[in-house]
């Protein structure tokens, strides 16, 4: 049962191994995007379906929220329930397989970025930097 807990592979290779982070950076934390929770949502379901108190766990919302998700998901065509012994099972769709490829591979190109720009020093000096850049770049232009 705990198969689709594991964490996400991207090209064969663990995601916490290849970026020495977790996918999903933290999964508790108080503010996360729509999108995150459909992903989590999406990878608990991967591996052939899971029922809602699964997926509670697995996503770390609440019953409410997770109705609200499940019903967004299922009109998006990502999900589908499924009833098996007299208990509803979710299932992911290939629809929504491919949304989770597709986040999966954004994530990956944002991390990459993110991991460039820090190596580069592209954030040293803070936001000041940056605009005075832009700032010198435009006047330049100008000229």
């Amino acid at each position: 049962m705990e198969t689709y807990l594991r964490e996400p592979d991207f090209y064969g290779q663990p995601l916490r191994k290849r970026y020495g982070t977790s996918m999903f950076l933290n999964l508790h934390r108080k503010y996360r995007s729509d999108f995150e929770i459909f992903a989590l949502i999406l990878e608990g379901l991967k591996a052939g379906g899971a029922g809602r108190y699964l997926l509670m766990k697995h996503t770390g919302v609440n019953y409410a929220q997770l109705d609200k998700f499940l019903k967004a998901l299922m009109t998006l065509g990502f999900i589908l329930p499924d009833k098996k012994d007299g208990q509803v099972f979710y299932r992911a769709t290939e629809n929504g397989l491919d949304f989770l490829g597709q986040y999966y591979v954004l994530l990956s190109m944002l991390l990459n970025a993110a991991q460039n720009a820090t190596q580069n020093g592209a954030y040293e000096g803070g936001w000041e930097a940056v605009v005075a850049q832009q700032k010198a770049g435009f006047r330049s232009a100008k000229k």
